[in-house]
């Protein structure tokens, strides 16, 4: 396990003040009246509260997401916007496929180990529930006849083109190579549904969570918090206490900043939806998405015991729709011949969500006095044959601990996203991991894959898992359709060993 930190510090280290998640929906199901966007926007803002920024010290917006048909031009500036950042920040959309909301963090310590950014939210949006169909035929013309309609969310998210079969089949061929029998892709299936019903029932899933309003039941004037310059008293001694002790301040991952009270609703519906607008020059179609965001990251910062909490979705909904006791019975969904071993069950359900995280530079953090969560030691991409996607993670994962200059036994705990079960397994057993130190607090079997989001849900996760464990040095992998592979080293950091300046209170 991890001995003591060897991080080098210096004004351009790549640090992480905040992280933070939707709660998880199924598909068709609670967010499914969510926009990716409107999503996004609901995490960046909790993101940046959690840090105590202002939206204009935000530099660069990076966001991945992969079924970007029908959201309209330019996903993450939507996004950005929404969440009440101003129009001049540059924002880019990244596509990894499922790696792409860790590719968005990379990239952000990138930008800032270059010296071209100080402060960059990075993360990622899906929303299968709203992914649309296709007529290819239609552009050039349905003369006579049917005509075929192409699901996109397969199409472009959910199916390998170079053999022309779902990942699912690439799955199969995982768990013939690697002897992965179907019992033990369910006995994964049911532990990692426990450790995230465990986690959650004891309160550790709320430290990550950014609640979403339930739809029409955040009023437009939630947004006159626009107008509030600072926090109240009471907000601003918990974040300072939260800060000199060190970022606790609650069950959060960082320290909360501006939102700590809640939004005034005392505005008109009108005036409220203007306040919104008013923020950063955000153009008034955007006004109830502002109005949603900041409410959301209000009610994360009072938490689901404040007056108003019933208003918001705070629970991964996934988990309450399996049934343990079902699976032996599913059936084997993408080989029916007989051999197949890959069930519903034991793959990742279809989900919407988000997940952002603030990246700075250790500049930064002195200068703007921002809660230090951990650093980025190192990190590596890594690719083979598209088919083999499935063991990408046991190649990426020696690159980015040599990059970190970590070994594995220094690892405390393990993010590998669970595509499937069998690639949680596969990937452990090419890399002799611990099985109690791999996905702890449960995966996205068991939580679902919003798969444009998942790669920052992992790291977020991770960073949830090494704080409420005690941890400090954690691994973070995940796979990608292409044959690729997203990975990366951080460590939570000991306030005590890092020289921060004040805490600066939100003027959000």
């Amino acid at each position: 396990m991890a001995t003591e930190s060897s991080i080098s510090w210096g004004p351009r280290t790549p640090c992480i003040v905040s992280a933070v998640r939707t709660p998880l929906g199924a598909f068709q199901g609670a967010l499914s009246s969510y926009t990716a966007p409107e999503l996004g926007s609901i995490a960046i803002r909790g993101a940046i509260e959690r840090a105590g920024l202002r939206p204009q010290d935000v530099d660069e917006v990076l966001l991945g997401n992969v079924i970007c048909a029908n959201l309209g031009q330019a996903p993450a500036t939507q996004a950005s916007l929404g969440a009440g950042l101003p129009p001049s920040t540059p924002c880019t959309l990244v596509n990894k496929v499922c790696s792409s909301g860790l590719k968005t963090v990379m990239l952000a310590a990138t930008a800032i180990m270059a010296g071209t950014a100080d402060v960059v939210v990075a993360g990622g949006f899906e929303s299968m529930s709203n992914a649309p169909h296709y007529m290819p035929a239609a552009r050039r013309g349905l003369r006579l006849g049917d005509g075929a309609v192409v699901d996109g969310l397969v199409k472009d998210g959910l199916w390998d083109p170079y053999s022309n079969i779902h990942m699912g089949s690439c799955a199969e061929l995982c768990a013939d190579r690697y002897a992965i029998s179907r019992q033990m892709q369910d006995e994964h299936a049911l532990q990692s549904h426990q450790r995230a019903v465990a986690a959650a029932a004891a309160g550790h899933t709320l430290a990550e969570i950014v609640p979403v309003p339930r739809p029409g039941t955040i009023a437009a004037g939630a947004g006159a918090r626009a107008h509030s310059p600072t926090p109240s008293s009471g907000a601003a001694k918990r974040s300072s206490d939260a800060a000199a002790a060190g970022g606790g301040g609650g069950p959060s991952i960082g320290t909360p900043g501006g939102a700590a009270s809640p939004a005034s609703t005392s505005s008109t519906g009108s005036a409220g939806a203007a306040a919104a607008a008013a923020v950063g020059g955000t153009p008034p179609s955007l006004a109830g998405t502002v109005a949603a965001a900041m409410a959301a990251a209000a009610a994360a910062a009072a938490g689901p015991g404040a007056s108003g909490a019933g208003q918001y979705i705070w629970e991964d909904e996934g988990l309450a729709k399996v049934d343990p006791g079902r699976l032996p019975a599913l059936k084997p969904y993408f080989r029916r011949d007989g051999g197949g071993s890959v069930t519903a069950g034991n793959s990742s359900p279809m989900t919407d969500g988000a997940a952002a995280l603030v990246v700075a530079s250790y500049e930064a953090v002195q200068r703007l006095g921002l809660p230090l969560l951990a650093v980025v030691r190192g990190f590596a991409d890594a690719q083979q044959s598209p088919e083999w996607f499935t063991t990408a993670p046991a190649a990426v994962v020696p690159r980015a601990l040599r990059r970190a200059g970590v070994e594995a036994a220094e690892v405390d705990y393990w993010e590998v996203n669970e595509a499937f079960s069998v690639v949680d397994l596969a990937n452990r057993q090419l890399l002799g991991l611990p099985a109690d130190r791999v996905n702890a607090h449960g995966g996205s079997v068991a939580l679902g894959h919003p798969i444009g989001a998942s790669g920052g849900r992992i790291l977020v996760t991770l960073l949830n898992v090494l704080r409420a464990r005690g941890g400090r040095l954690g691994c973070a992998a995940i796979c990608n359709g292409g044959g690729g592979a997203s990975g990366m080293v951080v460590e939570l950091v000991d306030r005590g060993r890092a020289v921060v300046g004040p805490r600066r209170q939100s003027q959000l």
